[in-house]
């Protein structure tokens, strides 16, 4: 087996719905040595992984670490890989098939290419397993929930674990009320008490919680329902729509990217505009609603490609939660340097506004030394 030196490298997969993400870092310190992000062509992740990640013989690496999206009820903590975890992730694939499939698939490539190297699966669920009984349910039979895992899981958890952290260096101090707002192609808000995370927006999958990229965000279940048994649609089409075909693209008409829809907006295009006003209202309500469950607020922090780049969406926002008292420094809050993490409020501003770039991939190596050091 290939052995962990502070001085080598280690590779970091993270398999995502819509791409392929790498990056060989430095074991000492997380340096990026190389790294990539490519699109999905097609079904077939196993060639494309196999063709991308051609690292072997550029830069030795130690071990390989996965971000992977669910951990279901098994996996509370990232665990090293050994035949009997991919044996249960292969069974997770069927509660979330678009980000699973492709962890399992990633997994099982490096085990054939190299499986002389060491493999970490580090989770995104596993930062909410600290949600209390109440926030980690819903109001399904109580049977439900045992038989058929019928539960809130929540997800982003390694973006939100590390915008905790860096919250605390940035602030001088751990925020008792911290809410984390993660904003990219998929979005959640995240309230965390004492660097715990007590409720999130995304459930039981990432289709819930906020309107996203392509993803539809919380739907009444009755509507669909509705639609299958007035109209017909089949499971098949309505998991495309939800996942696919509405949030910011199936509402603007213009694209699932942030700044197409804004310059559309910008331009005159009334729906782009509804799309960012839809946007925009359900991430209010769900900030509105973290902070109820903490019963105020400290700190508020963006990341994602959004968050970390939108000062328009940061200033909006500040906008409808002046109640709390907070208020954004626009100068600092336009000036933010891209990959930079920033605050952004006033000196005065009883809450603490911050912009966070995510580093999910260090979390990850953080979490693999720990298990093979």
């Amino acid at each position: 087996m290939a052995s962990l030196k502070p001085d080598g490298f280690v590779l970091v997969i993270n398999t995502g719905s819509s791409s392929l993400k790498w990056a060989r870092l430095r074991t000492a310190d997380g340096a990026v040595a190389a790294e990539g992000n490519d699109e999905w062509h097609g079904d077939d992740h196993r060639s494309q992984i196999r063709g991308e990640i051609e690292w072997a013989e550029e830069i030795e690496v130690g071990a390989v670490a996965h971000r992977v999206v669910h951990g279901g009820t098994r996996f509370r903590e990232p665990v090293i890989v050994d035949g009997e975890v991919r044996r249960e992730l292969t069974k997770l694939v069927a509660l979330d098939p678009l980000h699973m499939q492709p962890a399992v698939d990633a997994i099982e490539v490096i085990a054939e290419m190299h499986p002389e190297l060491p493999q970490v699966a580090v989770f995104d669920t596993a930062f909410h397993a600290t949600m209390p009984p109440a926030a980690a349910g819903y109001g399904l039979p109580f049977e439900w929930e045992e038989r058929y895992g019928a539960r809130r899981y929540g997800f982003h958890g390694l973006a939100v674990d590390w915008a905790v952290g860096r919250a605390q260096e940035l602030l001088g101090g751990s925020p008792a009320r911290l809410v984390v707002c993660h904003l990219g192609s998929g979005c959640s808000v995240t309230a965390v008490r004492e660097g715990r995370s007590v409720d999130t927006t995304m459930g039981f999958s990432p289709l819930e919680g906020l309107v996203m990229g392509t993803r539809a965000g919380s739907v009444d279940p009755g509507l669909l329902l509705y639609l299958q048994s007035a109209f017909g649609m089949t499971v098949e089409q309505l998991s495309r729509s939800l996942a696919h075909e509405s949030g910011l693209r199936g509402l603007s008409g213009v694209s699932n990217e942030f700044p197409a829809v804004l310059a559309a907006m910008e331009a005159g295009n009334a729906r782009a505009k509804l799309a960012y006003e839809r946007f925009l209202l359900s991430l209010t309500r769900a900030v509105g609603a973290c902070i109820a469950v903490l019963g105020g607020i400290d700190a508020i922090a963006f990341s994602g490609g959004i968050g970390e780049h939108s000062p328009k969406v940061r200033r909006d926002l500040a906008g409808a939660l002046a109640f709390t008292g907070l208020g954004l420094d626009g100068g600092a809050n336009d000036g933010v340097e891209r990959n930079r993490d920033a605050i952004v409020s006033k000196l005065d501003s009883p809450v603490r506004a911050l912009v966070i770039h995510a580093r999910e991939e260090l979390v990850v190596l953080r979490e693999l030394k720990k298990l093979l050091r």
